[in-house]
């Protein structure tokens, strides 16, 4: 009896011979694919490692000079009446723009976050730019978020589930202090949209809510990296200050 195999038999073969060639090829092409994308990845993170640990050496070369030159200029006005009187009045200027830390009476307001069950009572970006707004009508001198300045140029904003300030995120619970009159602050706020905001939102959905008005030393630190997007010369120069 003839124990070759037939045709179908050798066709059967040579398909799975083919196949098999062909699961080889594709599972090396995978294994040289996942190696290539793998060591995109380690560059990628490497890379991006490599710009921060530069982006922060020029933030600290930045600060440094910065610091160099408010040292030389403050010896040059300090050296004359009239440097000095324009200092004070640069300080003043920088106490109001948030350029200069600012240190004085003034209000604590505490938030945060309410009943954990109802996303209603959760703390929003915009509940924050009310608040800053009712303090700012209430006649705040200067404003801070968790130690951020606010400043008119500050972006209170939410970036997925967290909130920033000057693009730095911050974290429940919110602690916002205002300089100003203590005795009048907290009732001009409450007057203000923003302060009648915040009362709804304490009644409505249990969002904590807190203002002590008992501070004496309260410090705001400066804004960090403020742009100089307008200047002029002054019509009297001469007058200065």
């Amino acid at each position: 009896m003839d124990s070759r195999p037939g045709v179908p038999g050798r066709l059967a073969l040579v398909v799975l011979a083919a196949f098999g060639i062909l699961v080889a090829t594709a599972a090396l092409q995978t294994a040289r694919s996942a190696d290539a994308t793998q060591t995109s990845h380690d560059e990628l993170v490497k890379q991006v490692l490599a710009r921060k640990a530069q982006l922060a050496d020029r933030r600290e070369l930045v600060d440094d000079l910065t610091s160099e030159v408010r040292t030389l200029e403050t010896d040059l006005l300090d050296a004359t009446v009239d440097g000095r009187a324009v200092e004070a009045r640069l300080i003043e200027a920088g106490v109001t723009t948030g350029a200069e830390a600012a240190r004085g009476p003034g209000v604590r307001i505490e938030v945060d976050d309410g009943p954990e069950q109802d996303p209603r009572a959760e703390v929003l970006d915009v509940d924050l730019q009310k608040m800053v707004n009712g303090l700012w009508l209430a006649d705040a001198e200067g404003i801070s978020i968790n130690g951020q300045r606010v400043t008119t140029l500050t972006a209170v904003r939410l970036a997925g589930r967290s909130i920033t300030v000057n693009f730095e995120r911050i974290s429940p619970p919110y602690t916002v202090l205002a300089i100003g009159d203590p005795d009048t602050l907290p009732s001009r706020f409450i007057e203000t949209p923003g302060g009648q905001w915040w009362l709804d939102l304490q009644a409505l959905y249990g969002v904590k809510f807190q203002i002590d008005s008992s501070e004496e030393n309260l410090t705001l630190p400066a804004a960090d990296r403020l742009e100089l997007r307008h200047a002029h010369i002054p019509d009297d120069p001469e007058g200065l200050p």
